[in-house]
Formats: structure tokens, C-alpha cells, sequence
């Protein structure tokens, strides 16, 4: 289908327009939101004292404040940020979300004030006498423990003022250079040179004509290179950011507060690396197996997403696709065949890759609305049906929230635990597929399979070393672009190993991936492989004891807000702490790839 034939997300069920009365009306219930919640403060002396002779009263109201201010703030800054998305050049809509900064940066100093009172509170005295705080313990519970990494209340507020102008304008100018920038490159060679963003080219690396990939792997490192300056001041302002805060307010490292963040502790983490680092002469096996198919001794970079099919790679029309995945979704729950039907009827997926869209995909939560906004990149490939279940498993997982009455606070989920619907749902289509295609069809599954499998243990691995180096040399100074180009082809090359070509790899990764430029969210790497390792073994729970599967998963994703990861684990004999568990999600690998190289065997031979 032509890009006009494929449909654009509607944003009118959210607001009519930037100009509607709703949006209006919205925007000053947040600035009114915000000066009722600081004179409230000040009304009640709510800073780190725990003041009061009864502290229930004013802890419920600020349970109810916080939930509406929340609401009606997720409501109107993912509107802005999602049109933006898919329009870069949006000035107005770029201008009112730069507007929402100094409302959160106020926001931001408020919650600090409330979160050094309830450090003194008792939660659990105070959770046995009222209903309302009983249905938010868990998130006051981390309030508290976070109130013992503050800084003060004029420091945290200045902090909270400084963001917009320090690692969130960062991170906001490296997205606008992605998104806008574009190089000018003949694709394939010979053809007439035209504009190339990242997004249409991150499409054509999945091409199955190498030439096509390598011009625009090449057409990619002009594109990031030409503004490797910037970028490298965009990473080191936030990551200086980063350590900065996390010393002043007393975390041991940058990663001990990224642990906190994300809901896990040091013992899980290295339970899951212990795995993935056993894990990882299998996922090189797959690699020199893939070289073999595409002829060649050993991968490149720009082979890494090539086609692998017995015959010609398997092609999808957007029709196609939704219909796909909503079978296959049916065959584990209707209900959730339905969900991802409604999200088709409704108008909440944005469908073709054009200039001014942002690489990847996504899925965004509309919670005042009860709905979910999926952006995609849609080439038609077996890999965008993959990607499709996978976002419409994020909106599920909302809708799972929604339906359950969760609050934003109850809502709150850590990293490690939003990629869980996500996976088990790619891994419905997956094994579904397997169990019934002939040798052909497997080829070209197993490839989606074990590539996003090598991604998961070999490059993210590469992102974290990356990141930790950085972390640590960025308490000394301010890194080059050069010196970042060789701490990323560092971590690749020990990450794949032989599993790649002894060339260079991809040095400008560091460029490209947003994750790094996330202020709020460092080490944003590890939770895409705790998520899908996770979700996978859920998945083999519900394979090994279906009956009554659905309602507890459902359940659970309900409350990944609400509970620690190993205790949600736990209710489904989980114990995330050991090494067991993670080797058991990833013991699949090994079948594959073993399956893979006899099937890529048979092709070549």
C-alpha cells in the first residue's frame, strides 16, 4: 500500500485541536492544579518534618490531588509529544509542550517537598486506617525510601527549575535533529540521489540486496556524523546531569539509582547477566550461521537486520498484518483479539514511515482518555508484524490498568516490568507461527526470533558496558565524539565477539539510540532484556498451566505498580534472583539456534 493508503492515528478523540476548548480547558486545570497543590503545601507545612498532630487527613488529599494533577498532566503532555512524533516540524505543538517545563518543574519541587514529608510518616500505621492510602502503600512505601536520597527542599526545586534548561533540553534537541535531519544518498546505488531521514533508513537495512544495506548503513553514519558535535554535547550534558544528581543525593552510583528506579535489586541484575553472558556464545553461533546464508565468511553491521527465507521474504499488506496478529491474538484470549481490534477501529495506530516521523515504533498511554496511542514504521516485513503485537501488548497492558481502576499512582510501572505484555504477546505470534509452518515459513521465523533474541543479550549488553563507561569517564570530563565512537565500538566488538566481521561495526550507536539522552531514566537498556526474559517466562507458565492463566496475567499487569518485580514474580513461582530462571528463558536459544543452522544447512548445501 502506497503511504497514503495507510492509515494515521486520530488525535481528536483526545483533543479536537490546539485551539479546541478542551485543550484550553485542560491546560488551565494544570496551572490551576499546581498553585492549589503549593498553597496547599504551605497551608499544612508539608516538607520534611511529617508535621501534624494526625497526618491522615492531609496524606489523603494529597493522594487525590496528586492522582488528578497526574491525570489530566499525562493527558496533555502525551497529545503533544505523540503529534510530535509523527510531525517534527509541529512548531505550536513543540511550543506548548516547551510551555508544560516550568509547570513540571514546579510539579517536580512540589512532589520532592511531599516525598521528605512521608519519609517521616509512618505508611503502614497510617495504610491500617484508611482505605485510600491501604490502595497506594506501595508507592508511598518507595516515597519514603526515596526521601532518604534527597537533597533538601531548595535543592530539589532548584533541580526540578534547571531540568528543562539542562538534560531535557538535551535530550529534546537530539530528537529534533533525528527527526529532522535527512542525507542525500542514492538507494539502491545507481538510483537518482534523493532526501533520506533515519527512519526510511533504518527500513532499508532490512532490504534483502546488500548493496541497499550497505549504502544505507553509510547514508545512516553521514547522517549522525554531521552532527556528532552536538550529539556528543547533548550525551555529556545529560549524563553529567545524571552522576551529578545521583551523588548529591546519595546513591552509591548512577546504576544503584537506576536499580531503585526500575524496582529490582543488584542480585537480580546479576542473575540475569550471569545468563545472558552464558547465553552469548549461542547467539554468535546464529550470526556466523546467518554469514553462511548470506554467503559471506563473517556479518557486517548492515547484515545484522538482513532477510533470511528459504525463497523470497515473506511480505505483508497492513491488511494482512491486522488480521494476522488479531488471529493469533484469539487464539490465546478474545479478549484480547478484541482489544487489539478495537485499537484498529478506533484509530489509534499510525501506520507509514514518512519525513518529520521518528524512528522506531512505540506505544503511548492516554490514561484520561482510557486509551493508547501505537506508533509504527510499517514496511510490510515479517518484522513489522512482530513489532504490531509487540506495541499493541503495551496498549493492553494499559487497558489492564484501566480496566482494574488503577490510579496514575498505582500506575507508576518500572521499565523492567512495561516491556512484559509486550513480549508475551510477540511471543504469542511467534510460537504460534512455528507450530505450524513448514521448513520455508521457519527459516524466516526463526530469524525474527533470534535476532531480536541477539539483540536482546548481544547489544544491549554492548549499550550497558557503553553506558558504564561513559558514566565513569563522564566524572571526569566531558567526552569527544571520538572518544565515544571508540567506547562504543568497544563494547560491540566484546559483546558480538567473532560473531561479526573484524570491520568496523557501528561506532555512531551512540548517536542514533535515544535511550542515552533520557535524564530521568539512566541505563535505559537492561530493563528491554529483564522485560523479555520476563515475558517469556511467563509465557512458558501459561504454556506448562493454562486454565486460569488469564485472569491472573491480567491481574498482574494491573498491578506492575503496585508490587515489587520479584513479588509479582513470585505469585507465578518466579524467583528472579536466580540465575535458574533467566537460563530457563533463554534455553529456547539454544533449540533454535540449533534448528536454524540445520535449516540454513539445507538451504545453502
Amino acid at each position: 500500500m502506497a503511504e497514503a493508503d495507510l492509515p494515521h492515528w486520530q488525535m481528536d478523540s483526545i483533543y479536537p485541536g490546539l485551539a479546541s476548548p478542551e485543550y484550553a480547558e485542560d491546560r488551565r486545570a494544570l496551572r490551576a492544579g499546581v498553585a492549589d497543590l503549593e498553597r496547599f503545601l504551605d497551608q499544612h507545612d508539608v516538607r520534611g518534618r511529617g508535621g501534624g498532630s494526625d497526618p491522615l487527613p492531609v496524606l489523603e488529599a494529597l493522594v487525590e490531588r496528586l492522582n488528578a494533577l497526574y491525570l489530566t498532566f499525562q493527558t496533555v503532555g502525551s497529545y503533544l509529544a505523540n503529534t510530535l512524533s509523527v510531525d517534527a516540524g509541529n512548531d505550536q505543538a513543540r511550543a506548548e509542550l516547551s510551555s508544560l517545563d516550568p509547570l513540571g518543574a514546579r510539579l517536580g519541587a512540589a512532589v520532592a517537598r511531599i516525598t521528605a514529608w512521608v519519609g517521616e510518616l509512618d505508611v503502614d500505621a497510617l495504610a491500617s486506617r484508611s482505605e485510600a492510602v491501604a490502595r497506594h502503600a506501595y508507592p508511598l512505601r518507595r516515597l519514603k525510601a526515596e526521601a532518604r536520597h534527597l537533597m533538601g527542599e531548595e535543592a530539589e526545586a532548584l533541580a526540578a527549575a534547571m531540568d528543562s534548561s539542562g538534560a531535557s533540553a538535551w535530550e529534546r534537541l537530539h530528537t529534533d535533529l533525528v527527526s529532522q535531519r535527512s542525507v542525500r544518498a542514492s538507494i539502491p546505488p545507481g538510483d537518482e540521489p534523493r532526501e533520506h531521514g533515519l527512519a526510511a533508513l533504518t527500513v532499508a537495512l532490512t532490504d534483502d540486496r546488500e548493496e541497499v544495506r550497505k549504502a544505507a548503513f553509510e547514508a545512516q553514519a553521514r547522517l549522525l556524523g554531521a552532527d556528532a558535535v552536538v550529539h556528543a554535547a547533548s550525551i555529556n550534558g545529560v549524563k553529567g546531569q545524571t552522576q551529578e544528581l545521583a551523588r548529591r543525593r546519595g546513591w552509591g552510583s548512577v546504576l544503584e539509582s537506576s536499580l531503585f528506579d526500575n524496582g529490582i535489586d543488584e542480585a537480580s541484575l546479576g542473575a540475569m547477566r550471569t545468563a545472558t553472558g552464558e547465553a552469548a556464545p549461542t547467539m554468535r553461533r546464529y550470526l556466523r550461521a546467518k554469514a553462511g546464508f548470506l554467503g559471506k565468511p563473517a556479518m557486517n553491521w548492515w547484515d545484522l537486520q538482513a532477510p533470511v527465507a528459504a525463497g523470497a521474504a515473506q511480505r505483508f499488506t497492513w491488511e494482512d498484518a491486522k488480521a494476522f496478529v488479531i488471529e493469533r491474538f484469539g487464539r490465546y484470549s478474545p479478549g484480547l483479539a478484541a482489544f487489539a481490534e478495537r485499537a484498529f477501529e478506533e484509530g489509534w495506530v499510525d501506520v507509514p514511515p514518512r519525513a518529520g516521523k521518528r524512528n522506531g515504533a512505540f506505544c503511548s498511554p492516554v490514561r484520561g482518555r482510557r486509551e493508547s496511542r501505537v506508533m509504527l514504521n510499517f514496511g510490510g516485513r515479517l518484522s513489522d508484524v512482530f513489532t504490531l503485537a509487540h506495541e499493541l501488548g503495551h496498549a493492553y497492558h494499559n487497558d489492564c490498568s484501566y480496566r482494574f481502576g488503577r490510579t496514575v499512582l498505582q500506575s507508576q510501572l518500572p521499565m523492567t516490568l512495561a516491556e512484559t505484555a509486550s513480549i508475551f504477546c510477540e511471543t504469542l505470534v511467534t510460537n504460534g507461527l512455528l507450530d505450524e509452518t513448514d521448513e520455508a515459513g521457519e527459516l524466516a521465523i526463526l530469524e525474527q526470533d533470534l535476532r531480536h533474541t541477539t539483540q536482546l543479550v548481544l547489544d544491549v549488553e554492548a549499550r550497558f558496558a557503553f553506558e558504564s563507561a561513559v558514566v565513569e569517564r563522564r566524572a571526569e570530563r566531558a567526552l569527544a565524539p571520538a572518544e565515544l565512537d571508540a567506547l562504543m565500538e568497544s563494547a560491540q566488538r566484546e559483546a558480538y565477539g567473532d560473531g561479526l566481521a573484524d570491520g568496523p561495526l557501528h561506532p555512531l550507536a551512540w548517536a542514533e539510540k535515544p535511550h542515552y539522552y533520557f535524564g530521568g531514566q539512566p541505563f535505559y537498556n537492561y530493563p528491554y532484556t529483564f522485560g523479555f526474559l520476563f515475558g517469556r517466562g511467563l509465557y512458558s507458565a501459561y504454556r506448562q498451566d493454562p486454565d486460569g492463566f488469564v485472569g491472573r496475567y491480567d491481574e498482574l499487569l494491573a498491578g506492575t505498580g503496585m508490587a515489587a518485580a520479584a513479588e509479582l514474580a513470585s505469585a507465578f513461582g518466579i524467583d528472579i534472583r536466580s540465575p535458574g530462571f533467566w537460563r530457563g528463558s533463554l534455553s529456547v536459544a539454544e533449540e533454535r539456534v540449533a534448528r536454524y543452522e540445520a535449516l540454513v544447512g539445507k538451504v545453502t548445501s
